[in-house]
């Protein structure tokens, strides 16, 4: 079943959906919002040097998308997002979002999926690889 929250001005985005997900006792779901942050942070895998190229930003965005999942890795959750973010003069930006500072704040929606997944760690592909259960 799917649950929205609002999260508030000034939080880290990363912290509140780890929080919402722990209170819920969920260990795995979808993860969608729209809002918006005064910064964030958005990175770019490189996959020559297996190596995320990150770039911050200290402007308000809004966040005309953002999906991902909440897994779980070493035993505890793990957020893995995407973002579209907008600039005030309409262009945009995205990527693997690293972190976000909400402002003014973020409409979030959280649905609990019904198997397990897990994170690992691919040398291959320097990435934490999905693993469904």
């Amino acid at each position: 079943m799917a649950k929205i929250y609002r999260i508030e001005a000034g939080k880290e985005l990363f912290e509140e959906v780890i929080r919402i997900a722990e209170e819920e006792g969920i260990r795995t779901a979808r993860v969608e919002g729209i809002g918006g942050f005064k910064k964030a942070t958005v990175a770019y895998f490189n996959h020559e040097t297996k190596k995320y190229e990150e770039h911050e930003f200290n402007e308000f965005m809004e966040i005309t998308s953002m999906l991902g999942n909440v897994s779980e890795k070493d035993k505890s959750r793990f957020v893995h997002l995407h973002v579209t973010l907008g600039r005030r003069d309409l262009s945009t930006v995205g990527g693997h979002l690293v972190r976000g500072t909400v402002y003014p704040f973020v409409e979030l929606v959280m649905t609990r999926t019904d198997n397990l997944a897990y994170r690992r760690y691919d040398s291959n592909l320097g990435l934490n690889v999905l693993e469904i259960r």
